[in-house]
């Protein structure tokens, strides 16, 4: 009797622990979940001016569908790359200036690499304006020189002409659509480059689409 009297007790004591906690994880959660989605909005604002200084103002692309927009990506040889959202950037009187583009690829060497990339558009053809790093977790000196002027620099200003893609050279590059490789970080350097031709893609798709 005493050992069943016991475990009751035990069950009991288990239960009000449990619901004790999920109380207090409850708690602790509505109490963080604004701080942090404000300061996810503030990430993104910072990086979408990075890449985009001449717009006063950006708006989503609310009928582009990332999920669908995967497989075109696929076809395109862009395979583990996503278009996660797409922004119009727009001037003072809401002329639209170009976009930018969320875009991840998971061939990093660390894993995803997500990035902003500005993209304007025009009568002369599209024109990077730069590239901002949401999320990159490669090796210490080595793919992380991704965040590097000498290699971020590069999608500074870019223009592209009638290009709509880019690709990565190690013998110095020669093309106006070329970026040099990080020295000994192949894998980095193609993971950028999927990202930032997955945003090329989804800008191409709306313009021409």
């Amino acid at each position: 009797m005493k050992k069943q009297t016991s475990a009751l007790h035990d069950t009991v004591i288990l239960v009000i622990i449990t619901l004790v906690a999920g109380v207090v994880l409850g708690a602790v959660h509505d109490v963080t979940a604004d701080p942090i989605a404000k300061q996810e909005a503030a990430t993104q604002a910072a990086a979408e001016k990075e890449v985009f200084s001449d717009a006063d103002s950006f708006k989503e692309v609310e009928d582009f569908d990332s999920d669908a927009f995967t497989a075109t990506l696929e076809q395109q040889g862009l395979d583990q790359t996503t278009v996660n959202a797409v922004y119009e950037a727009d001037d003072a009187d809401g002329n639209k200036l170009g976009y930018v583009v969320d875009s991840s690829n998971n061939e990093g060497y660390g894993g995803t690499v997500e990035l902003m990339v500005g993209i304007a558009t025009g009568d002369s053809g599209y024109v990077i304006n730069g590239i901002s790093f949401l999320n990159l977790e490669e090796t210490a000196g080595m793919g992380m020189k991704a965040k590097d002027p000498e290699f971020k620099d590069q999608f500074n200003d870019m223009e592209l002409g009638d290009e709509t893609s880019i690709s990565y050279t190690k013998s110095g590059k020669s093309a106006a659509n070329e970026i040099d490789a990080i020295s000994g970080c192949t894998i980095t350097t193609n993971a950028v480059t999927k990202a930032v031709n997955g945003a090329l893609a989804a800008v191409t798709d709306l313009e021409e689409g």
